[in-house]
């Protein structure tokens, strides 16, 4: 967690606010990419 907290927040200190910030972050950023992937392959195969 670390690693993504070192990742996303590069100028920001190992607190565990911090860290909470890194994984909440994170786990946005793959939910807005899974929302986006599933809209690009419903509007190639013809879905609305």
């Amino acid at each position: 967690m670390l690693t993504y907290r070192r990742k996303i927040l590069p100028h920001e200190d190992d607190s565990e606010l911090n860290i909470a910030r890194a994984a909440w972050l994170l786990k946005r950023q793959r939910e807005d990419l899974e929302t986006l992937v599933a809209n690009a392959v419903c509007k190639a195969f013809g879905g609305k």
